[in-house]
C-alpha cells in the first residue's frame, strides 16, 4: 500500500514476495543487465590479481573521466579495516576489461572513505582518501583528515597533498594550498566547500561542525539515537539526488531518508519509509541519464543479497523491483566481518562524472562478499519486462561474467568461455511470460573434457526452475555443431527435445503448470546461495577453459488462451 506522507514510496508486490532462501530472492531480472568482475582475489596466483594475494576488497566508488570508467576500493590482507591496508584503482574503456589494479595512494598514506572521486567546477578531477595517522584498525569515527591528488587528462596521477589535517600525523604530505598549481588549489577549495559531497562520509565526519545536526544524538526527540549506540546506522553511507521539484534527498544505511530544500544547509529529521526494506548495506540513489530516478539496494533487513533496482519518474514513487545481481558465488576466503552478497553499491555520482561517455546506461560498482569487485551495466530506461514473444539473436541478453571468463558476440555467434574453478558464466534471455515456448539454436562444445553447460527455463516470480537440460543430455561431440530444438507446453506438462532433428526426449517436463519468462545457459551446476565456503588454496587458479558456442538462436513464446496458472 502506498504511503503518500513518506519522502519515498516503493510500490508493487515484489517486496512481499522476496524469498530469503534464494540468492535472487525469487525476483525477475531487469532486462539486459551485464555484470563483469573487475577484480578477483586469489592467494594462489597473486601475480594475476593485486601482486600480493590479499583477499579483502570493499569500500568502492566509481567515476567517469575522459572516456574511461574508474573504480576505486580498499584492500586489506584478510580482515576488514585492519592493517596492512591500501586503496586500489583500475580503469576501463568498455567496462568489460579491467587491468590489474594500482595504488591510488602510496600504502601507509591513506584509509578508505565512502567516496573517492570529485570533479571540481573548474574541470579538474580530484581523487581523495582518508589520511592515515597510524597503523591501528580503521575507525570511521576517527576519520577527518583527507589526502588528495589530481587525475590528469592523460590519466596519470599527480602529487599527493593533505587536503584536511587533523592532529599531527607523522610524515603528513604538504598542504594542498602550498601547490604552485592555482587550478588544483581552486579545485581543492571547491571540494572542501561542497557540504553535500562531504556529507557522504559516515556521520559527516569530514564536515566537522558543518555536518547535518542529526549526526548529534541530542538533536533527536528525547536525545534518542536511532539504531544501537555502538554502530549507529543512521548517517552512514549517504547518497544524494535532487528531485524535479528541487528537493534534495539523502539515503543511508537501514533506509533512513532525509530531505533538504536549501541545498544541504538544513535537513529534515531522517525517517525510514515503511516500504523501503533494507539493512546495514548502502542504498544507492541517483538521477539517471534518461532523466528518471533509481534506487539500488539489498531488499532485506538481514541479507546482503540480491542487489535490486527500483525506478521512478518523480523521485518519490518507485516501482518495478528487478534484479541487478542475483548470483551468489562462494566466498572463498575467511576473514572478520565478511558478509556475503553483492553489497555497498555505488554508481557514478554527479560529482564524479564528466559526461565523456555517450551511453544511455547506469553503471554500478559493488563488492561481492567483501572479496571481489564487480560492475553492472544497466541499460536505460531500466526495462522491467520483455513484451516480445519472438527473440532472435543475442541483443539484450543478461550476462554474468567472472574475471577468468568471457562472453563475446561476433558474426551472429555467442562464444562463452570459463576458466574459473569456483564460479560459472551465465547468459540469460528474458522473453514475454508464456506457457508455450519453442526455442532452437546450434551448439558446439570445443573440448572433450569440459564443465557441462546447463540450460534452464525459469518462471518470472519465485524463480522456479521449470526445465533443466545438461549438455550431457544432448550427446555433444567436441568440435561438432549440433542443432537443438526444445518445445515446452506448461499447460500440458510436456516437453520435447530434438538434436539434429531426432527426438531425444518426449514426455513430462520437470515442472508442469507454470509459465516461464527466461532461458539461461550456465557453465556449471545450480548453486543457489554459495555462502562462506573457504576453498583449498591451490585450487584457486584458472583451470583449463571450457568453451561453448551458440548460433542461430531463435525463441518463440506465447500464452495459450486457456492457460490460467
Amino acid at each position: 500500500m502506498s504511503d503518500t506522507s513518506s519522502p519515498i514510496d516503493i510500490e508493487g508486490p515484489e517486496q512481499s514476495r522476496v524469498d530469503p532462501t534464494l540468492a535472487d530472492a525469487g525476483l525477475p531480472p531487469a532486462v539486459g543487465v551485464q555484470s563483469y568482475q573487475v577484480f578477483r582475489a586469489s592467494r594462489a596466483v597473486p601475480e594475476m590479481t593485486d601482486g600480493r594475494g590479499w583477499t579483502y576488497h570493499h569500500h568502492v566508488d566509481m567515476a567517469c573521466w575522459r572516456g574511461r570508467l574508474y573504480v576505486a576500493w580498499n584492500s586489506c590482507e584478510q580482515d576488514e579495516d585492519v592493517w596492512p591496508s591500501r586503496e586500489l584503482y583500475s580503469t576501463s574503456t568498455d567496462g568489460i576489461e579491467w587491468p590489474a589494479p594500482r595504488e591510488l595512494f602510496p600504502q601507509g598514506v591513506s584509509t578508505p572513505l565512502r567516496m573517492y572521486f570529485f570533479l571540481a567546477p573548474n574541470g579538474r578531477m580530484l581523487v581523495i582518501a582518508g589520511l592515515r595517522a597510524d597503523r591501528e584498525d580503521t575507525d570511521e569515527d576517527k576519520k577527518g583528515g583527507i589526502v588528495v591528488r589530481e587525475i590528469f587528462a592523460d590519466h596519470q596521477l599527480g602529487d599527493v597533498f593533505t587536503l584536511r589535517l587533523i592532529g599531527s600525523p607523522p610524515n603528513a604530505a604538504p598542504m594542498f594550498d602550498g601547490s604552485s598549481d592555482g587550478g588544483f588549489v581552486e579545485a581543492c577549495r571547491s571540494l572542501l566547500a561542497n557540504k553535500i559531497y562531504l556529507e557522504q562520509q559516515d556521520r559527516g565526519r569530514l564536515l566537522g561542525e558543518r555536518r547535518m545536526k542529526w549526526h548529534n544524538a541530542t538533536a533527536w526527540p528525547g536525545g534518542m539515537v536511532p539504531g544501537d549506540d555502538a554502530k549507529w546506522v543512521c548517517g552512514k553511507g549517504f547518497s544524494f539526488f535532487r528531485r524535479t521539484d528541487g528537493t534534495r534527498l539523502g539515503l543511508c544505511k537501514m533506509g533512513y531518508v532525509t530531505t533538504s530544500i536549501d541545498e544541504g544547509e538544513s535537513w529534515a529529521m531522517p525517517v525510514i519509509p515503511p516500504t523501503l526494506v533494507t539493512g546495514k548495506a548502502k542504498v544507492w540513489s541517483q538521477r539517471t541519464a534518461d532523466r528518471r530516478f533509481a534506487l539500488v539496494y539489498n531488499p532485506s533487513r538481514k541479507n546482503r543479497f540480491p542487489l535490486i533496482v527500483v525506478t521512478s519518474d518523480d523521485g518519490v514513487h518507485f516501482r518495478d523491483m528487478r534484479i541487478v545481481q542475483g548470483e551468489l558465488p562462494v566466498q572463498r576466503y575467511p576473514g572478520k566481518f565478511r558478509s556475503i552478497g553483492p553489497q555497498y553499491v555505488r554508481g557514478i555520482s554527479e560529482w564524479a562524472d564528466d559526461h565523456s561517455r555517450e551511453e544511455q546506461v547506469m553503471w554500478l560498482v559493488y563488492s561481492m562478499s567483501k572479496e571481489d569487485i564487480w560492475v553492472s551495466r544497466v541499460p536505460l530506461p531500466v526495462k522491467a519486462d520483455e513484451m516480445r514473444g519472438t527473440i532472435q539473436g543475442f541483443d539484450d541478453w543478461n550476462l554474468y561474467v567472472p574475471k577468468w571468463a568471457s562472453v563475446s558476440v561476433s558474426g551472429g555467434e555467442m562464444r562463452i568461455e570459463n576458466r574459473d574453478p569456483h564460479d560459472y558464466v551465465r547468459v540469460t534471455r528474458v522473453f514475454s511470460e508464456s506457457d508455450l515456448v519453442k526455442v532452437s539454436f546450434d551448439l558446439l562444445a570445443e573440448q572433450l573434457e569440459q564443465v557441462p553447460l546447463e540450460i534452464e527455463f525459469m518462471s518470472k516470480m519465485g524463480a522456479r526452475r521449470e526445465l533443466r537440460i545438461s549438455s550431457g543430455d544432448l550427446r555433444l561431440a567436441p568440435g561438432e555443431w549440433v542443432s537443438i530444438e526444445i518445445h515446452r507446453d506448461a499447460g500440458q506438462g510436456q516437453c520435447k527435445i530434438m538434436v539434429n532433428g531426432k527426438i531425444v526426449r518426449d514426455g513430462a517436463s520437470d515442472e508442469a503448470g507454470h509459465s516461464v519468462n527466461r532461458i539461461s545457459f550456465r557453465t556449471g551446476a545450480y548453486r543457489n546461495i554459495g555462502g562462506a565456503n573457504p576453498v583449498p588454496l591451490e585450487s584457486d587458479r584458472p583451470m583449463r577453459p571450457s568453451v561453448y558456442r551458440i548460433r542461430n538462436f531463435r525463441l518463440e513464446a506465447r500464452q495459450s488462451k486457456n492457460f490460467t496458472a
